[in-house]
């Protein structure tokens, strides 16, 4: 297959000048917030503002035109749109990170897709199911699928679906592939009636009978693996590596962009705040400026915790190198502790605001709201992220070979 031709761009910036031109957006994210949540979906502006940024290309490849950056750049992106809106923090680090899923796709699938659309959106929906039928060339995909965030901004999709593998031993092994498909194949059901990161537009998609070519799926192992199909047309590691120990951290970015964002609003509403029965001023308070250096401190911890991991990530991403053993386990439990030092951070701060914060229109209630929706995503589910340590250190297997093959415990107790 000849390869399209090369279409690196001239300049690329960097992180520090990417992260500047998100804080930048900040002031007019911030006022366009509760339009989001009006619309329950993001608005068009905010979708321009993106992409005029060329925040949408962080993870796009270097030859379509993409930055190709690397990784820990999508955390300081979202950490700073966080502070004027949560779902738009949430598109830049979760919906335009799927340039990144689709660059591990098959050859002609990216060489076909990106040359007519080289500033594309992606969109994913993996909650729900799918079943794909072998066809001549392909598949036939059908299934519904939820939280398609962003599904209303995108220029395609990537789905997962089913099928029994005539092709295995026994004639009926299930196989599972992720598809790529285009607007005219689903259909988008406005089912997005959340708490938090109403913004989003998290909808459904539905799709009936849709021949998918083979060459636009790829089997789920291969994808999440490391050096799948389409890794080799580009030069980054960030294609190379295993997914599922860098996905969690393109959480992180929006979850502690909006931590940071209630903090703010907390303080700009404390400041002229006086308290309803005895009309003292809150900010003197010395129970208030307490939990005020608790929340900072949880979410200072928090930061760091990121930002060391995403150093790590990069590191061993760069270098080629597998996360095997404990430092597998320590990745799943630091963004989740991360996320659960937010969590407390915020909550705190939002209860201290009393009835005073549970207008419909109060920013530190948003930013509560969204933050919460952002802890319930199965990615930081604490207990998932830390019963595994438990079992390792129990010297019980934990199921995953990569760690259990360098676990002393477990030999200590055979």
């Amino acid at each position: 297959m000849a390869l399209a031709e090369n279409k690196s761009p001239s300049y690329i910036p960097t992180r520090e000048e990417i992260t500047k031109l998100a804080r930048d957006l900040v002031p007019e994210l911030r006022e366009r917030a509760q339009q989001a949540e009006d619309l329950r979906k993001m608005p068009e502006e905010n979708v321009a503002a993106l992409k005029e940024a060329g925040i949408h290309k962080i993870f796009t490849p270097k030859r379509y035109g993409g930055y190709e950056m690397d990784w820990g750049t999508q955390v300081d992106v979202a950490r700073e749109l966080g502070k004027g809106c949560a779902s738009t923090s949430w598109m830049s680090s979760v919906v335009m990170s799927h340039s990144w899923n689709f660059g591990r796709f098959p050859a002609e699938a990216q060489e076909e897709f990106w040359p007519t659309c080289p500033d594309a959106v992606i969109a994913t929906a993996f909650a729900g199911g799918g079943e794909m039928t072998e066809a001549d060339g392909g598949f036939i995909l059908n299934g519904l699928w939820r939280f398609a965030s962003g599904v209303d901004h995108s220029d395609a999709s990537i789905v997962a679906g089913q099928f029994k593998n005539a092709h295995s031993k026994s004639g009926t092994a299930l196989d599972y592939r992720m598809a790529f498909i285009m607007p005219d194949q689903y259909e988008i059901i406005d089912t997005w009636h959340a708490e938090g990161l109403k913004g989003t537009g998290s909808k459904d998609i539905k799709v009936v009978d849709a021949f998918v070519p083979e060459y636009r799926t790829i089997k789920s192992i291969e994808m999440g693996g490391k050096n799948p199909p389409g890794s080799s047309l580009h030069e980054s590691y960030i294609y190379r590596v295993e997914m599922g120990m860098y996905f969690n951290t393109l959480l992180s970015g929006p979850t502690l962009g909006t931590t940071h964002g209630l903090i703010n609003e907390y303080l700009e509403q404390t400041r002229s705040r006086f308290g309803a029965m005895l009309g003292e001023k809150v900010s003197e308070q010395e129970s208030v400026q307490q939990k005020i250096g608790e929340s900072y401190e949880e979410l200072r911890i928090a930061d760091m915790i990121i930002d060391e991991l995403c150093n790590f990530l990069h590191e061993k991403g760069s270098n080629d190198e597998s996360i095997t053993g404990s430092d597998r386990l320590k990745v799943r439990r630091e963004t989740s502790m991360a996320s659960k030092l937010c969590m407390a951070s915020g909550s705190r701060l939002a209860g201290m605001m009393g009835v005073s914060s549970q207008t419909g229109r109060n920013a530190t209630q948003r930013h509560f709201r969204d933050l919460r929706t952002m802890s319930m995503h199965g990615g930081v589910h604490w207990e998932n992220a830390t019963t595994p340590t438990g079992r390792f250190l129990l010297g019980i297997e934990t199921g995953d070979k990569l760690i259990d093959q360098g676990n002393p415990y477990l030999q200590e107790n055979e």
